[in-house]
C-alpha cells in the first residue's frame, strides 16, 4: 500500500533528526607534525571515523578497503570496492589488525548502494566513486568510534589546502596492508594544474580532488588498501572540526610516480546523492509495505 503524506513527512523528519548533532572533533586529537610530508603511524584512536572494510574469503574476514563513518547507521567509501562479491564487515574503533581490540565493533551489513553513474571496468573510468554502506546495527559514538562530519554543499578547497588521508595501506615498496593505522599530509593540488597533460589530463574531472606532492623528492601517496578511506581537512569556519572532503579513489601504479599525485571522489560534490540515497532507503524500509 502506499504511504500517506504524514508517514512521508515523518520519515523526512526523521532522517533529519538521526544525523550526528556531533561530529569531527575526536576525543583523542591527532597527534600532526606540522612541518612532516611523510607518512607517519597514527596515534590510536586519534581518527576515530575511520572504517576497517573487511571481506571474507573461505574462514577469515581480511582488511580490503576504508570507509568513513558519517552517520549511525552509514558508511561512506568507494564504489569501485565493490567489484567483487564478498561478504562483508564493517569494523569500527580500529587502530591494529593484527588484533582484537577492546575498542573494536564489526558490524554486518544491510545493503550496499553505488552511486548510478560509477560504470568501472565497463568503462575505464573512476566518475562516481563513491557508496554508501547501509549498517546492520546503530553505532553510539564513544571514545574511540566517532562520526565525521560532511563537508558544505559544492565546496572547491583551494590548493595547498592540508588535508590527511589515513588507512592501513601499504606503499611501493611494501604494498600489503599496515598493521596499524597510518596518516599522511597531503595538500590539494588545483584542479586546473591535475587536469594537465603533465598531470592525469582526461581521467580527472571537475567531482574529484588531487591531493600530494609535485617535487620527486617529496613524493606520498596513498595505496593498495587505503581505497574507500577518508581524505579529512580542518573545516575552513573552524580548524578544531574536521571534514571528509574526499574518497580515497586511485593513484598510479605502485602508488608513487612523479606528477600523478592521488585522486579523491570529492564529497561535496555528491551530497545530494548521499542525502537522496539514505531518504530512498528509509523511505523503503518505512512505507514500501
Amino acid at each position: 500500500m502506499y504511504c500517506s503524506c504524514f508517514h512521508v513527512i515523518s520519515f523526512i523528519f526523521l532522517l533529519f533528526a538521526e544525523w550526528p548533532s556531533k561530529c569531527g572533533q575526536p576525543t583523542f586529537p591527532p597527534q600532526i607534525n606540522t612541518r612532516i610530508v611523510n607518512g607517519e603511524p597514527a596515534a590510536p584512536h586519534t581518527w576515530p571515523w575511520q572504517v576497517s572494510m573487511q571481506s571474507r574469503n573461505e574462514t577469515i574476514f581480511f582488511h580490503t578497503c576504508g570507509g568513513t563513518l558519517i552517520h549511525k547507521n552509514w558508511v561512506l567509501t568507494a564504489a569501485h570496492c565493490f567489484n567483487e562479491l564478498y561478504r562483508w564487515q564493517m569494523c569500527l574503533g580500529k587502530h591494529n589488525l593484527t588484533l582484537v581490540e577492546p575498542t573494536e565493533q564489526c558490524y554486518k551489513i544491510l545493503g550496499i548502494y553505488r552511486h548510478e553513474g560509477f560504470v568501472y571496468p565497463e568503462i575505464p573510468a573512476l566518475e562516481y566513486d563513491i557508496a554508501l554502506v547501509r549498517l546492520d546495527g546503530e553505532v553510539a559514538a564513544n571514545d574511540y568510534i566517532d562520526f565525521a562530519c560532511l563537508p558544505p554543499k559544492d565546496q572547491v578547497l583551494g590548493a595547498n589546502y592540508r588535508c590527511h588521508a589515513t588507512g592501513w595501506g601499504g606503499n611501493s615498496l611494501a604494498p600489503r596492508a599496515a598493521e596499524a593505522l597510518n596518516q599522511v599530509v597531503l595538500p590539494v593540488i588545483a584542479y586546473e594544474i591535475c587536469k594537465t597533460p603533465e598531470f592525469w589530463w582526461f581521467q580527472i574531472k571537475d567531482s574529484m580532488i588531487c591531493a600530494g606532492y609535485v617535487l620527486p623528492d617529496e613524493l606520498k601517496s596513498v595505496c593498495q588498501g587505503d581505497s574507500g578511506g577518508p581524505l579529512v581537512c580542518p573545516s575552513t569556519t573552524n580548524s578544531a572540526i574536521w571534514e571528509v572532503h574526499g574518497i580515497t579513489s586511485f593513484g598510479p601504479i605502485g602508488c608513487i610516480m612523479d606528477k600523478k599525485p592521488s585522486v579523491f571522489t570529492r564529497a561535496s560534490a555528491h551530497l545530494d546523492w548521499i542525502d537522496d540515497t539514505i531518504k530512498k532507503d528509509m523511505y523503503d524500509i518505512y512505507c514500501k509495505y
